[in-house]
């Protein structure tokens, strides 16, 4: 049930004129609308969705291409499908049950043994979903026959998998589990096509840039949130939480400008000592022994490290603990985590700083990955706080949170 209160009626109709006489501008209208609508947020009386699950629900997804079935995942090791917009039966005359139209758990010939932590649906074809397990399977199904269309087995138990929304060249599944490399399964061959390696701990989470279908970002437990452009070894980016940026982000010419700034200090530099050494005839080539001299800085002698090898032994976190979960917002240019330490964090993606926005404490599930959900304006974020739901307005110029649901017999994972 519902129990934050929502805005009396007549001071929204009181901003409705307020907008009709310009009195307020279409942003602050339309901001104070949002707020308005998420705030009357509330459990529908009209629909219902009859679970089949006997456990907890750790994955939600809509497809994304009619946005009308619903795939859920869960700990008895069941998955499930639902149409969303076809209503199985009508309770009452007007209340709508929505039960599963298609179920596969353990009592199927292929289905999981354990817990199943993540299910996500083919982006551009609903005719096929992927699940990923604890039994250390991920496995692709074909929603038509609901069998088994190919597997990957995995060196540990599976937390996390995601397939870009983007993608039109691969058709790549990014996989985190309980050991320290990301694994990329490719269903058009049905094998792995390579591994990334920069973690120290089991990999939590996983997120597809919404910009780039070659960018992917990971989350470990062990707090660090790693960017990685997968045709090249080594990730390129690591979010460090100490390295914050306060308000908009630094415009990019003065970036160009010291980058001028800096070759032309080397230019003249070099110029000068290029004179001096006209002056004084010392233009000869440089000895060995001085070339040899000049790569040794404080007696080690400077090698090149392979891409992979320097990645790893950064150790930047991002939080204090594991980082159960990862969102991008629709335009590609934040990103939300979620950690261990029971902390929410907004990052700049093009400048990999923390924004240092201060999102209310609050109580986050530690020991499973979490789903957030951001909505498409992007201006809002959904956590799922143990026995509650929190909604964050995090891209206004305030920063507020508040929460929405509250029951006290259930828990949520995923949004």
């Amino acid at each position: 049930s519902a129990y934050t209160a929502a805005r009396p009626e007549w001071m929204w109709w009181e901003e409705v004129r307020r907008r009709e006489r310009g009195e307020l501008r279409a942003r602050r209208f339309e901001a104070l609308a949002r707020s308005r609508r998420a705030a009357s947020l509330a459990l529908s009386n009209r629909k219902e969705i009859a679970t089949p699950h006997l456990g907890a629900v750790n994955s939600l997804q809509v497809d994304l291409t009619e946005g009308r079935y619903l795939l859920s995942g869960a700990s008895d090791g069941s998955a499930a499908v639902f149409d969303l917009k076809d209503a199985t039966e009508y309770e009452a005359g007007f209340i709508a049950k929505h039960r599963s139209i298609l179920l596969v758990d353990r009592q199927h010939q292929h289905g999981h043994k354990f817990t199943v932590s993540k299910a996500i649906w083919y982006p551009v074809d609903t005719g096929l979903f992927v699940t990923a397990s604890f039994d250390n399977y991920v496995k692709v199904w074909d929603t038509n026959s609901t069998q088994v269309v190919m597997d990957f087995k995995m060196p540990g138990k599976v937390y996390s998998a995601a397939m870009s929304p983007i993608a039109t060249t691969h058709m790549l599944i990014a996989t985190g589990s309980a050991d320290v490399q990301v694994r990329l399964c490719d269903i058009a061959s049905g094998a792995f096509t390579h591994t990334l390696s920069g973690h120290h701990d089991g990999i939590m989470s996983l997120e597809w840039s919404t910009s780039s279908e070659w960018i992917l970002m990971s989350g470990g437990c062990d707090g660090a949130i790693r960017f990685w452009d997968i045709r090249r070894a080594g990730c390129f980016l690591i979010l460090d939480q100490l390295r914050s940026q306060l308000g908009r982000r630094p415009p990019i010419i003065d970036s160009t400008t010291d980058n001028q700034h800096q070759k032309n200090l080397g230019r003249s530099s070099s110029s000068k000592s290029y004179s001096v050494q006209q002056r004084t005839g010392n233009h000869k080539k440089q000895s060995k022994g001085l070339r040899k001299s000049l790569t040794m800085v404080r007696g080690h002698t400077q090698q090149k490290v392979h891409p992979g090898m320097s990645s790893s032994q950064n150790r930047k976190t991002a939080h204090y603990g594991a980082v159960t979960g990862l969102r991008t917002t629709t335009d590609g240019m934040h990103l939300l985590s979620s950690g261990s330490d029971s902390r929410l964090r907004l990052w700049d993606i093009d400048s990999g700083c923390n924004t240092l926005v201060n999102f209310e404490a609050m109580r986050l599930q530690t020991s499973k990955p979490l789903q957030l959900a951001v909505t498409d304006d992007p201006s809002l974020v959904f956590i799922p706080c143990m026995s509650s739901i929190k909604v964050c307005c995090c891209f206004s110029s305030f920063m507020s949170s508040f929460c929405i649901l509250k029951f006290t017999s259930k828990y949520y994972n995923c949004l």
